[in-house]
């Protein structure tokens, strides 16, 4: 969804994003691959080619892509994660690991995204410089609604905004 909203708005042309997938016949990936995404089934190879790393997976699998990408995250890597109820501190924690200062973003958007119309909001982690969180607000504004909050309300955030559209579209439906 993100994807789609970025180049749709503008902000970031098909080519310059990089995906990964293990499954690389998922609907999603065939869709990302229509757009002219880079795509791989390796996470480190999109490590490699990317400075924000949008994180978009459940969130126990969060833990285990950490694991795989930690090693190769470098000062330039901001790492923002979109996996609900994974807070902040545990992100940080697991990357801390293999970098002294982790840049870790924590948002939640919704897929209206896709079509501009999107509400996100999103905390910034301890090492996390001012800089990032505008860059994140920049890209998150051109699809919709973004702004910062304190991390505790993410989770409040998330139920409104992911099923409020959802409910939106039922009932008009």
């Amino acid at each position: 969804a993100l994807a789609k909203g970025f180049t749709a708005a503008g902000v970031l042309a098909a080519h310059k994003i990089t995906a990964s997938s293990p499954d690389m016949d998922l609907a999603t990936v065939s869709a990302l691959r229509k757009m002219g995404v880079k795509l791989t089934p390796h996470n480190k190879e999109t490590v490699q080619h990317s400075d924000v790393l949008f994180l978009a997976v459940k969130p126990h699998i969060i833990p285990f892509i950490l694991d795989e990408i930690g090693a190769d995250i470098e000062d330039r890597h901001i790492v923002v994660s979109c996996a609900a109820g994974v807070t902040i501190s545990s992100i940080e924690k697991k990357l801390s690991a293999f970098r002294p200062a982790p840049r870790v973003i924590r948002c939640m958007t919704n897929t209206p995204v896709v079509v501009r119309e999107g509400a996100t909001v999103y905390a910034t982690g301890t090492h996390a410089q001012v800089e990032d969180g505008r860059l994140l607000e920049q890209l998150l504004s051109s699809v919709g609604f973004c702004t910062e909050v304190e991390e505790d309300l993410i989770d409040a955030v998330t139920g409104l905004s992911g099923s409020g559209p959802a409910y939106g579209a039922a009932v008009h439906g």
